[in-house]
């Protein structure tokens, strides 16, 4: 998926951005396949959209689970627990919506000033 973004990034002329829109995508897809999977089953069914926006980029993960990401507190030796932390302060603006199948959590990239 990073190959995939950054592809598009390059072809928008948006490659100023691409670190923090591939560790974005990666974060909420990590966050989908952890959280959103059933148990016993080895994939979760997601859907990724990048869209370029006047100003920088919008990135949309939805997965099928209707329960929003909550933060947590990571202590120092903790594996997981700091992918919303990250996603905040990659982005812009960053959220979640309920969806007929699940929800969507997004984020806005914008270009820097």
């Amino acid at each position: 998926m990073r190959d995939l973004v950054r592809a598009c990034l390059r072809l928008w002329g948006l490659t100023e951005l691409d670190w923090r829109v591939t560790l974005t995508v990666s974060e909420l897809l990590t966050n989908a396949f952890q959280h959103a999977r059933k148990e016993h089953e080895s994939s979760v069914p997601v859907k990724v959209v990048l869209t370029r926006t006047p100003d920088g980029v919008f990135l949309c993960v939805s997965d099928p689970h209707p329960r929003f990401p909550a933060p947590v507190l990571a202590g120092d030796n903790d594996e997981g627990g700091r992918g919303l932390v990250l996603i905040k302060k990659l982005s812009d603006r960053y959220g979640c919506s309920s969806t007929a199948h699940g929800k969507d959590v997004w984020a806005t990239i914008l270009h820097s000033a």
